[in-house]
């Protein structure tokens, strides 16, 4: 397998070390090219299922969605329905840690995406005050804020 270099880390490195050059329009354009990739993915029935800023490589500032290691074909079955060991709890939608048996769906890459949106414009990672058990503690138990 031959696969295009990164010049520039992962999503998570870039917002690190660029955060405070990047204009929002360039902030926007990140977000933009990480939602037309994940429109490419869900056209093709795939869900990615473990979608987060580390899994995005940036090269020549063009963001690259990598890490198909958890994503399905949204016809074919699997035995890791519920991911509270698979993936970032911070990036995964609560439903998945709450519900026994929870499917993740295009939805939780939505969630997901969602979760990188609040990393682009904050320059930090969601929920980063939160060690991930307490945070899974909290979603199980309805505190999640």
């Amino acid at each position: 397998m031959i696969l295009e270099y990164a010049n520039e880390g992962t999503l998570r490195e870039y917002l690190k070390t660029n955060f405070t050059r990047l204009q929002w329009t360039d902030k926007l354009r990140i977000a933009k090219e990480i939602a037309h990739g994940l429109l490419f993915l869900h056209d093709k029935n795939i869900t990615h299922r473990d979608l987060h800023s580390k899994n995005i490589l940036i090269h020549q500032r063009q963001p690259k969605i990598t890490d198909f290691g958890l994503s399905r074909h949204m016809n074919e079955m699997s035995n890791t329905s519920n991911s509270i060991v698979h993936g970032m709890p911070q990036y995964i939608e609560p439903q998945c840690l709450i519900k026994s048996g929870y499917k993740r769906n295009k939805g939780s890459d939505v969630y997901s995406f969602g979760q990188i949106l609040w990393e682009i414009s904050s320059g930090r990672p969601p929920f980063s005050s939160f060690a991930s058990r307490d945070l899974i503690f909290k979603t199980i138990v309805f505190l999640r804020i």
